[in-house]
């Protein structure tokens, strides 16, 4: 759980199952300027966030790490087939990712019996900690609850899960669940308390180690789920050849390649997982690499190149021989020289970041290199801090890390405290310090009991890890105490650390004055020894010479006394020497002390002018990767002027082409505004035209009437002559029939009158 990044963007604290990992998910899509990619950042995280508790759930559910794995794989494939939002729904991806699991165990053609005591005891449970008389009470709940009171206590505070997680877990109501936990707690509560464990923090951290295995090893050549590697031999950027993964990360993998162009030169270059479409997303993407750019140090990981593949910013760094720190303690502590020489550095290189406005904010030794730089001899290694993918300024509120690195107010952050602190560049510090203790003492490193994140949190809110309790470094306690201080006010800045982790040769510096004032003592005490004796030797021979005066005085009384006046002159001498001898002795005490404070100072003047001279050292290098940056950016703009300069003249060229054809088109509009008028004019006459024509219309029209009504006349009086026309045919026709008709007369009548006769 100690290599899965969290992120918090001052955002509204979740109500689902896993509220840490969403919150960190919200903020990995907004850091990327895309929020609709949120329901993707939890699908492609959400297994590997989890996956050490349920592995550990499967194990003890079955009793076997292999068949624990066998699920894991099964339920990495449902991840992988889900759909995203059907994932994320709550009550969260938690319970969804839980209930999945259970179900393997649960609804088979042929269920698991439960493991036996025997399954149990071979499974690989957590070291006992150091806070516990007794491993009994955690056997007491491993072997003595029945399996459903078990499993119940183990998802509800080994793996965190809230009571309408357990309910959607186990498809049941949360009262049901809400009484089943209450009674599975209570009867816990009664087996804890025959070993007098009665207090409620005690209880839940006993719970939690209860059920808690050693996590499984990480492996190098992990495959991150969803994220398919570059081919060998893919071309990026058109010159640098894929050799193969190295490093798998939260937001890009990182891979060791060719420069094709410069031969036998291999460099490192990180790929960004998501692609950028748009302009917006592309800025987004090179937010860490303008964080990088943006400070120059030694030991902070440099750029090359950068480019976009497949939409996929890509940059390059240089490439490093050697391991991460977390490595090279998989071996060994570091000794306190092996420390100074690396963490000194590293504590410059924050400086240097803080200074920029920059906070690394996930500082912790497996993204610490130790590099070893051809030339510099073999022992020699050159710390390299890594890894500035969350990263952030000063103006941005983002909170991010490891959590077991997590300096208090930055858990605060994710915890369920009242007030969250302000996080400063002291957090850095804070995991720096914390870095150096786990690599003095790595067996005080912390780890995540059963995978319960937002426990781990929660307690990291509220206190601070201890400082080493080995014997040989309990003089350190002091520092410790201040570096890993609760009050990020107390701590130092990463520019004060640099000089008070000289505290860590103190045993060494204090061995060294000790020699130097042997050194310089010795030798007098010899000499003052030498003198002594010497006095020694010439007052016995004085002693000799009063003897043979003496003997020579028992013959004459004259030679006696000048001798005895001889006697107490060399005597006098003698005390004379003697008081000398003392006052060389504190002369030379006084003159040690004097030379040792003058070696202090000059130590100490010798420490700030090797302080200035790399300081100078770090600007004269800084200044000259910004004269290559300045120079680097003239060209650019001077190839920018030079492309604008034509861009300028094409455009000269268009505007004069544009210029005439704006003139013939006025020429032209000129032409048609002529026409216009001379059409407006002749509109006039033919609107008089159109006037008399309307009048001569008006004329037409009524003779036109006159001439119908004549014509309607005409037409009724042709009507009636043709009816009597018609008439007058009948009735000739009539006449034509009774003609052709012949009447024989009567022979005593006469035509009477009115009667014709056919030759009338």
């Amino acid at each position: 759980m100690g290599t899965v990044p969290f992120l918090l963007n001052q955002l509204r604290p979740l109500d689902q199952g896993g509220a840490a990992l969403t919150q960190a998910a919200a903020s990995i899509a907004l850091s990327q300027g895309q929020p609709q990619t949120i329901v993707d950042v939890l699908h492609g995280r959400a297994f590997r966030f989890y996956a050490e508790g349920i592995r550990q759930y499967l194990a003890i559910r079955t009793g076997s790490t292999e068949r624990a794995d066998h699920y894991l794989a099964k339920l990495r494939a449902f991840v992988g087939k889900t759909d995203s939002n059907e994932l994320i729904a709550a009550p969260g991806v938690r319970a969804r990712l839980y209930r999945a699991a259970r179900g393997y165990l649960h609804n088979q053609s042929r269920p698991l019996d439960p493991p036996s005591k025997d399954d149990l005891d071979r499974l690989p449970w957590r070291a006992l900690p150091s806070a516990h008389m007794s491993i009994s009470p955690l056997n007491k709940l491993r072997f003595e609850l029945e399996t459903v009171e078990s499993e119940l206590l183990e998802l509800r505070h080994a793996r965190e899960l809230s009571v309408d997680e357990l309910a959607f877990v186990y498809d049941t109501s949360t009262r049901d669940m809400e009484r089943r936990v209450a009674a599975a707690t209570a009867h816990a509560r009664a087996l804890l308390q025959d070993h007098g464990l009665k207090d409620d923090d005690r209880f839940e951290r006993v719970i939690i180690e209860a059920f808690a295995l050693e996590p499984a090893p990480r492996m190098k050549n992990d495959e991150r789920e969803g994220v398919e590697p570059l081919a060998s031999g893919t071309i990026v950027g058109g010159r640098y050849a894929i050799e193969t993964r190295v490093g798998l990360g939260a937001f890009g993998d990182v891979y060791r390649a060719k420069d094709t162009e410069v031969p036998g030169h291999v460099v490192a270059l990180k790929l960004l997982h998501h692609a950028a479409h748009s302009k917006s997303a592309k800025q987004s993407a090179l937010r860490e690499l303008r964080l990088i750019a943006s400070v120059f140090h030694p030991s902070i990981v440099q750029f090359k190149d950068h480019g976009w593949f497949e939409e996929r910013l890509w940059f390059v760094m240089p490439w490093y021989d050697g391991e991460t720190l977390e490595s090279r303690l998989q071996r060994e502590p570091l000794s306190r020289a092996e420390a100074l020489k690396i963490f000194q550095p590293l504590a410059r290189a924050l400086a240097a970041m803080h200074a920029a406005g920059v906070r690394h904010q996930d500082v912790k030794p497996e993204n610490i290199f130790l590099a070893r730089i051809p030339g510099f001899g073999e022992d020699e290694v050159t710390p390299v801090l890594l890894d500035l993918g969350v990263a952030a300024s000063e103006a941005e509120m983002v909170v991010a890390g490891t959590p077991t690195y997590f300096a208090p107010e930055v858990a605060a952050q994710f915890a369920s405290v009242e007030e969250k602190p302000k996080v400063t560049n002291k957090a850095d510090v804070f995991a720096l310090a914390l870095s150096l203790r786990n690599a003095l003492e790595p067996e005080t490193q912390e780890d995540v009991a059963a995978g319960a994140v937002d426990t781990f949190i929660e307690r990291r809110s509220k206190a601070t890890p201890v400082a080493p309790t080995r014997r040989a470094l309990r003089f350190l306690k002091p520092s410790f105490d201040r570096w890993l201080s609760y009050d990020a006010t107390v701590r130092p800045t990463a520019d004060d650390l640099v000089d008070e982790l000289s505290i860590l040769s103190l045993p060494e510096e204090r061995r060294s004055r000790v020699k130097t004032v042997l050194q310089w003592t010795i030798p007098m005490a010899l000499a003052l020894l030498g003198a002594s004796g010497a006095a020694v030797t010439v007052f016995y021979q004085q002693a000799e010479t009063q003897r043979e005066v003496a003997e020579q005085a028992q013959l004459t009384a004259s030679g006696l006394a000048r001798d005895l006046a001889d006697t107490r002159e060399i005597a006098e001498q003698l005390e004379v020497r003697y008081e000398q001898s003392r006052l060389t002795r504190t002369e030379l005490a006084k003159r040690l002390a004097r030379t040792d404070g003058k070696v202090a100072a000059l130590r100490t003047e010798l420490k700030d002018e090797e302080r200035r001279l790399m300081r100078t050292r770090e600007k004269l290098a800084q200044n000259r990767q910004e004269k290559a940056t300045v120079e680097q950016l003239l060209s650019e703009t001077e190839r920018d002027l030079s492309s604008t300069e034509r861009r300028l003249a094409s455009t000269k060229q268009t505007l004069a082409e544009t210029a005439q054809m704006l003139t013939a088109e006025q020429d032209e509009a000129r032409r048609l505004e002529r026409k216009l008028e001379r059409a407006g004019e002749r509109l006039l006459d033919l609107q008089g035209e159109i006037a008399g024509l309307e009048t001569r219309l008006d004329a037409e029209a009524s003779k036109t009437e006159q001439l119908q009504d004549a014509v309607a006349r005409a037409v009724a009086a042709r009507s009636r002559a043709e009816l009597e026309l018609e008439f007058a045919l009948e009735e000739l026709e009539a006449l034509k029939r009774r003609a052709a008709t012949p009447h024989a007369p009567e022979p005593d009548s006469a035509p009477g009158e009115g009667e014709t006769t056919p030759d009338s």
